[in-house]
C-alpha cells in the first residue's frame, strides 16, 4: 500500500505534513539559539558568587528542578520524535535504513535527556547535535517523499 510513499496523499494532507515540518524546523532553530545563548555553553559560572555550602544547597535543590525540566524536555522530544518518525515510517526509504534511523533516534533522545538531567555540557552538545542532524535528515526525507513522484508512477 505504501510502495509509493507519501506522494499519492491528497494535497491537504501534504500541506499539513509540510507545515508541520516547518513548525518543527523553526522550533529546532529556536532551541539551537537558546542553547547557544545559555550561560553554561558560554562558559559563564556562578560558582564564585556563592559560598561552598550555599552552592551545595543550590545543587540539591537544582537536581529536582532539573528533573522536572528534563521530564518536560523528554516529553517534548518524545512528541516530536514519535510524530515525525511515524510519518517517516511511511516514506519510500529502504526499511533497513528506516529501522536504523529510528533506533538511533531513540538512543540519542534518551542520552540527550539524561545529559539534560545531569547537566553534562559535553553530552548535551554531542547528542543534541546528533539529534538535530537526525531530525533534519528525517524531515528532508519526508519533504522529498511528499513532492517527488515515484519513478514507476505515470501521471
Amino acid at each position: 500500500m505504501w510502495e509509493k510513499g507519501l506522494y499519492p496523499l491528497s494535497l491537504p494532507i501534504k500541506v499539513f505534513i509540510i507545515s508541520y515540518l516547518i513548525l518543527v524546523g523553526v522550533g529546532l532553530l529556536i532551541a539551537l539559539w537558546v542553547v547557544l545563548e545559555s550561560p553554561i555553553i558560554k562558559g559563564e559560572s556562578i560558582n564564585e558568587q556563592y559560598s561552598p555550602e550555599a552552592l551545595q544547597e543550590m545543587k540539591s535543590a537544582m537536581f529536582y528542578e532539573n528533573l522536572k525540566k528534563a521530564h518536560v524536555h523528554h516529553l517534548g522530544h518524545i512528541f516530536m520524535v514519535f510524530s515525525l518518525v511515524g510519518i517517516y515510517a511511511f516514506t519510500r526509504e529502504k526499511n533497513n535504513i528506516k529501522i536504523q534511523v529510528i533506533v538511533w533516534m531513540t538512543i540519542i533522545t534518551l542520552i540527550h535527556t539524561l545529559a539534560f538531567l545531569i547537566y553534562s555540557k559535553i553530552l548535551l552538545i554531542v547528542f543534541g547535535s546528533a539529534y538535530a542532524i537526525l531530525m533534519a535528515y528525517i524531515m528532508i526525507i519526508i519533504f522529498i517523499d511528499c513532492i517527488k513522484q515515484p519513478k514507476d508512477s505515470v501521471s
